[in-house]
């Protein structure tokens, strides 16, 4: 039970991050570029709630796991030398609810002693926690760095593995910001396809084949939004087959839209579902996920 919750929370971290992209320019007809940019000197703060169902019946289980967290995160970003923008993600808050073993846990982050020892100990893996992206003048990603939050240890003293870890959860983050946007403008009604290699801390690395459409150029909260909708698979790569207790299995699949603030260059709302095949020590568990995310603010420092 407490390996499925682990693995519930790691894809919740994993997948969440979706929607925090931005984009750029703004046409009436033309071309649209969506390319991923931040403003230096602003504070964008989103929330997302993520409920996650996980099918233990399907192993023989009496009941299925089921989990809903809603997260608070912000990225302050700011000028760094010769022009680099710096995106420090700190995730703020974690609230939610999880039926284990047929009795419903309600948690807080911000009073954690009521919470039992297993969530306590989750939820302290994140909340709290953060880690910067960098960026050069023309928005390209450089690396990640400042992840020592996510490595303390009780002596002070990060292993090797540790530092790896909180590494591949920021690039996680990081490349699922980008994740199924046009890498060249686009029209409306125009169509492309994406392949991304993620690897996800208890499933390894994943492939993830997108197509996205730019459906339309709508009104939405008094501004000008870009709708985009986008589904696709995942699978392992080909290399993990058998050689990993928990992975990513055949006919794993995506789909949602986003709306992006054309004038503001960032996402403003978006909705996601996924259905993951987890393939735990030769059983099949089904996993359905579901992601909304908003804009709770941007503003000026």
């Amino acid at each position: 039970m407490r390996l499925m919750f682990l693995i519930s929370r790691a894809l919740f971290l994993s997948l969440t991050a979706l929607w925090s992209l931005a984009a750029s320019g703004l046409a009436k007809d033309g071309p649209v570029s969506m390319r991923l940019t931040w403003l230096p000197g602003h504070v964008y703060q989103h929330e997302t709630l993520t409920e996650t169902t996980t099918g233990l019946t399907a192993i023989g289980k009496p009941e299925d796991q089921k989990m809903k967290v809603k997260q608070e995160t912000e990225i302050r970003v700011s000028a760094g030398q010769g022009g680099e923008k710096l995106a420090r993600v700190t995730f703020l808050s974690m609230t939610g609810e999880v039926m284990l073993e047929g009795q419903k846990q309600v948690f807080d982050s911000k009073d954690m002693t009521l919470a039992s020892p297993m969530i306590r100990a989750s939820v302290g893996q994140s909340v709290g926690k953060s880690f910067v992206l960098a960026y050069d003048a023309e928005d390209h990603f450089k690396e990640v760095r400042e992840t020592t939050s996510m490595t303390a240890s009780k002596d002070g003293v990060p292993d090797l593995e540790a530092i790896a870890n909180a590494e591949g959860v920021a690039d996680l983050y990081r490349r699922s910001l980008e994740m199924g946007l046009p890498k060249m403008a686009v029209k409306v009604g125009s169509r492309w396809t994406s392949q991304e290699t993620v690897k996800f801390p208890s499933a390894g690395t994943v492939k993830i084949d997108l197509r996205g459409k730019l459906d339309a150029i709508v009104d939405y909260d008094g501004r000008r939004h870009g709708k985009i909708t986008f589904e696709g698979q995942m699978k392992r790569a080909e290399e993990l087959a058998g050689s990993r207790g928990v992975t990513i299995g055949e006919g794993s699949k995506m789909f949602g839209q986003i709306l992006f603030d054309l004038e503001r260059g960032t996402v403003t709302m978006g909705a996601f579902r996924a259905d993951i095949k987890l393939e735990i020590q030769g059983k099949s568990i089904p996993v359905r996920q579901q992601v909304t995310t908003r804009l709770a603010s941007l503003v000026k420092e």
